[in-house]
């Protein structure tokens, strides 16, 4: 997460015209096509979104979030206030797989910031990458670190782009960032998309995918040439009402940080908030009531020296043709004591691990 921000706000004005400005250049992009939706180079609408939903239907979601694990993945650490906490994504995987076999409709998703830091960091996503694949996540968001190159503070500009770019081309789900353009042309970056749909039952989930400010901000050089558009003006601006075009719910995957969060869930389309970047603990899911009247939870599972395991089960229902959350119950996994860990995942950090050790 690094230090807070401590930066002057600029005048009034300037604040206006630069959002008025930047809303205009993603709305422009996504109308020409420049802001990809979900794997086409055109916002075409979905047909099948809009065929004639029965009234009552019901249609459950689980969603299994990690967030902000900066390359803590097999470890038991003692907290500030003297507890021991294990960080232990094999045992992650296990309860996945549980989960998995209980529910009909599972969502596996990451909210960024996976690699720098921490005990692998060197590899630059490698590990990380193979976890994340044997496990099978459906979509990752870009944290802020993850545009830095090891070691944090001499990368570059074409560094952070080849190193994003290996990471995307080894995954096998999308990497979601919608509010990240190149200053020249308005375009995305080509190793992200801004949104995903995916389909549970019939009906069509889209993944939206925002970050934080903070690398243009603190002026990385690893972000050099790129602009960092606010993640409500972003969303606002055209985001959401693409992906909404070809989706019956929403889910925001964030890495803006808890308060940006809470805004994005005042949005009106916006059905669920799974944060990041603040390494926030939110035990049971906070909530905002967004501008169509309806309660939005907000997730986040901590972070780094003590990441959790989220879930989060939804229940919408279908009133006046579209779906509306009705009921959601949201926890962390905090007792790992007497889980299994997944020999798959165990395996390949003992075979990281073992490259460490030679040198």
């Amino acid at each position: 997460m690094g230090d807070p921000l401590r930066v002057p706000s600029p005048p009034l004005l300037e604040r206006i015209m630069a959002a008025l400005s930047r809303r205009r250049l993603l709305t422009s992009a996504l109308a020409v096509g420049l802001v990809a939706p979900a794997g086409s180079a055109l916002a075409a609408p979905n047909t099948s979104k809009d065929a004639k939903l029965v009234e009552g239907t019901t249609f459950r979601l689980t969603i299994m979030q990690t967030n902000d694990l900066h390359g803590h993945l097999q470890e038991v650490v003692e907290t500030a206030d003297g507890r021991l906490h294990e960080n232990n994504v094999a045992k992650y995987a296990t309860l996945i797989d549980q989960v998995r076999s209980e529910e009909e409709n599972v969502l596996v998703v990451d909210g960024g910031d996976l690699f720098l830091r921490g005990e692998f960091e060197e590899f630059q996503s490698a590990l990380e990458t193979e976890i994340l694949k044997e496990i099978g996540y459906a979509a990752t968001v870009i944290g802020n670190n993850d545009f830095r190159v090891f070691p944090a503070g001499d990368g570059t500009a074409e560094d952070s782009y080849e190193q994003l770019k290996d990471y995307q081309r080894t995954l096998n789900f999308p990497i979601l960032c919608g509010n990240v353009v190149y200053e020249d042309t308005g375009k995305l970056l080509p190793f992200a998309k801004a949104s995903i749909t995916k389909s549970y039952s019939g009906v069509k989930v889209g993944l939206i995918g925002v970050t934080t400010m903070k690398p243009e901000v603190r002026e990385w050089e690893d972000v050099a040439g790129l602009d960092f558009i606010d993640p409500v003006e972003a969303l606002e601006g055209g985001l959401l009402a693409d992906a909404s075009s070809k989706s019956h719910v929403n889910v925001i995957l964030s890495h803006a940080g808890n308060d940006d969060d809470h805004r994005i869930a005042t949005l009106g389309g916006v059905d669920v908030v799974l944060g990041a970047d603040t390494h926030r603990i939110i035990r049971t899911p906070e909530t905002e009531v967004n501008a169509d009247g309806a309660v939005v939870p907000i997730t986040q599972g901590g972070g780094e020296q003590e990441h959790y395991l989220t879930r989060l089960d939804l229940e919408f229902t279908v009133q006046g043709g579209e779906y509306v959350l009705t009921t959601f119950d949201g926890s962390l996994y905090e007792d790992l004591s007497d889980v299994e860990e997944d020999p798959k995942v165990v395996a390949i950090i003992d075979r990281y691990r073992a490259m460490l050790a030679e040198g």
